[in-house]
C-alpha cells in the first residue's frame, strides 16, 4: 500500500486564513505538510527530498496491527491527541489498534469484550492519550513498593509498577540528551540515534508486540525520524512566523546549531568545529531571536 499524507490522516483544508497574507515559506512542498491545529497552522518538514510512506515506520512489523503511526501521528505533532483518540474509538467502536490491552488499556488484559467494557477500559487512553507502560521493580532497587492504590482494580503484584505517560513526538530528535520520558532507552557514551533504535526495536517488541527488527529496519525508522521537524508556521493573530524576516516554523529549526551544553554557562567546553563551536565563549542570555525582525 503506498502511503500519503491525505491517506493517512487527512491534509487539512486550512480554512478562515483566507484574509493573512502568505508568504512563499508557506507554500508546500514535497517535502512539507501542514496541518491547521487550535492556534493556527503547525507544519513539518523532511530534510529528505520527499516523505518516505514505505518506510518501515508505517508497516505493521508485530502481531497486534499497530506500527509506528498509530501512536505518532503527523497532524497532531507526531504524537497523539485525546480528541482524535476519541474520535478513532467512534469510528471504529474501540476496535482502532491503539486499542489494545497490552498497554493501551489501564490495566493489562483488562475485559474488552464489549463497547462499554472497551470504553471503561481504555479511560486514560481517551481522556488523557496515556498508555501504559509496566516496569518491574530492580533487583538493585534502593525502595520497595510496600502498598498500593488500586483504583481500577489491576491486581498487580508490587513488584511491578505502571506508569502511564503520552507517546512522545516523533519529531525534532536531534535536540534530545535522553530516550523516554524516564530515559531507559539512553545509554551512557551511545550515540543518540543508536538509542533511537533501540526504542524502535522495543517498541516493536513491546506495544506491537512483534519480532525483534532487523539492524536495516531500526536504521531506517531512526533515518525517517530523525529528518523530521515540526514547529508551529502560522498563528491567527500574528500571521506567518516566517513572515518579515522571522525564524519561525520549523525549516529554521533544522538548520539550529546543536550539541549537549551549547549554551556553556560556565565557558568549559573545549573549542571544536560545527554545532559546538558556538557554545565557547560562556552563557548568552540572549537567545531567544528568532522574532527579533
Amino acid at each position: 500500500m503506498k502511503w500519503t499524507f491525505a491517506s493517512a490522516c487527512s491534509l487539512v483544508i486550512l480554512t478562515g486564513l483566507a484574509a493573512v497574507r502568505h508568504t512563499k515559506a508557506d507554500e508546500p512542498q514535497r517535502n512539507q505538510a501542514f496541518f491547521a491545529d487550535a492556534t493556527g497552522v503547525q507544519q513539518t518538514i523532511t530534510t529528505a527530498d520527499s516523505f518516505d510512506f514505505d518506510n518501515p515506520f508505517f508497516q505493521d512489523l508485530g502481531t497486534n496491527g499497530r506500527t509506528c503511526f498509530t501512536c505518532h501521528r503527523p497532524d497532531e505533532a507526531w504524537t497523539v491527541t485525546p480528541d482524535r483518540i476519541q474520535e478513532r474509538f467512534l469510528m471504529t467502536r474501540g476496535l482502532d489498534p491503539i486499542f489494545r490491552n497490552n498497554d493501551g488499556s489501564n490495566c493489562e488484559n483488562a475485559d474488552i469484550s464489549t463497547l462499554g467494557r472497551r470504553r471503561a477500559a481504555f479511560s486514560l487512553l481517551l481522556s488523557k492519550g496515556l498508555i501504559r507502560i509496566g516496569i518491574d521493580v530492580p533487583g538493585n532497587a534502593e525502595f520497595t513498593i510496600e502498598d498500593v492504590d488500586d483504583p481500577y482494580n489491576c491486581g498487580a503484584p508490587t513488584t511491578t509498577a505502571s506508569m502511564y505517560r503520552r507517546p512522545l513526538p516523533a519529531t525534532n530528535l536531534g535536540f534530545l540528551s535522553t530516550v523516554m520520558w524516564d530515559g531507559r532507552e539512553t545509554v551512557k557514551g551511545q550515540a543518540i540515534t543508536d538509542d533511537l533504535a533501540t526504542q524502535a526495536n522495543d517498541a516493536t517488541k513491546g506495544h506491537a508486540q512483534g519480532a525483534p527488527l532487523s539492524l536495516t529496519q531500526a536504521a531506517d525508522i531512526v533515518k525517517f525520524e530523525t529528518a523530521l521537524f515540526t514547529a508551529q508556521t502560522f498563528d491567527r493573530k500574528a500571521g506567518s512566523l516566517q513572515g518579515r524576516g522571522a525564524l519561525g516554523g520549523p525549516v529554521a529549526l533544522s538548520t539550529q546549531p546543536f550539541c549537549i551544553g551549547i549554551n556553556d554557562p560556565l565557558n568549559i567546553l573545549p573549542v571544536m568545529p560545527g554545532a559546538c563551536a558556538a557554545s565557547s565563549g560562556g552563557l548568552n542570555p540572549n537567545v531567544f531571536t528568532i522574532f527579533s525582525t
